[in-house]
């Protein structure tokens, strides 16, 4: 257009000038409102969906509060009366049915009040490697039962980042449950840690089937699961932390087989950077 312009300026009048610039503001008008009216869209879908999980997480915490101290005392009665019988009676192995589904259902529940209840974040200088390794420990054990190798990469020069360390730990879990019961016996989950000049990383990776593409941007959502058991809310409390530490987390397919899951904390000095 430029060199159209110049070869053939003699033939342009003022009003062809006014022409011009006209279209030339219309245009950028045009596209100044629509990158705004994008934003401001954006905007109003991010607080309906806050207000929806207020009203969803009340919901749920209600109900879970319910449900708790029945399911407490359907558990203690069932292992108190389990302990008074000889162990080759035939209702132990009813009685140990009820205790491990009662034990189940109350993971469940405690897992639908931490979703529900309001986020009380405690910061202080935090190690994601220290983290890690008594995670590890915890669940090694579920790993050896389902026949998956826990392996670590610690990135050592790792810098202290301001974190509520419960709650990291409460991420960490998640995610590495997800990946054990994601990968078949016989493979192995890898845990890594990185870091970069304003980010400390958190990668899990699994040698599972993977995540469905359609299911891609469902996968955070609040009771979103394929599973046959659980309660859908796991991703959604690990996002619902990670985000509490103006972190992210993401995840993206293996080359081969299994998918990568990475959250990111801000390093200490660089907490308000998004």
């Amino acid at each position: 257009f430029l060199p159209y312009v110049m070869e053939h300026w003699h033939a342009f009048s003022l009003e062809n000038f006014h022409e011009i610039l006209e279209g030339v503001l219309f245009v950028v008008i045009a596209l100044t409102l629509g990158v705004l009216v994008e934003r401001e869209r954006k905007r109003h879908k991010a607080l309906l969906e806050v207000r929806s999980l207020a009203a969803v997480g009340r919901a749920v915490s209600e109900v879970a509060h319910d449900m708790k101290t029945p399911l407490m005392a359907i558990g203690g009665f069932a292992t108190q009366v389990s302990r008074r019988l000889d162990q080759d009676d035939p209702n132990q192995k009813k009685l140990n049915v009820v205790i491990q589904e009662a034990g189940r259902l109350e993971s469940m529940v405690r897992e639908m009040l931490d979703f529900g209840r309001p986020m009380e974040m405690q910061f202080k200088e935090t190690d994601l490697n220290g983290l890690v390794r008594e995670t590890i420990e915890v669940s090694r054990p579920v790993a050896e039962n389902r026949g998956v190798v826990l392996k670590a990469d610690f990135d050592l020069s790792l810098p202290p980042f301001m974190a509520d360390a419960l709650k990291v730990k409460q991420v960490l879990f998640n995610l590495m449950t997800n990946a054990l019961e994601a990968s078949p016996g016989g493979a192995s989950v890898l845990i890594r840690t990185t870091k970069d000049s304003h980010w400390v990383r958190l990668h899990v990776i699994d040698s599972g089937p993977g995540v469905a593409e359609e299911d891609g941007e469902s996968i955070f959502k609040p009771f979103f699961t394929k599973k046959k058991r659980g309660t859908g809310l796991g991703l959604s409390i690990v996002k619902k932390i990670v985000e509490a530490h103006n972190g992210q987390v993401f995840f993206h397919p293996n080359q081969k087989k299994g998918v990568t899951f990475t959250v990111r904390f801000p390093i200490s000095t660089n907490r308000n950077k998004t």
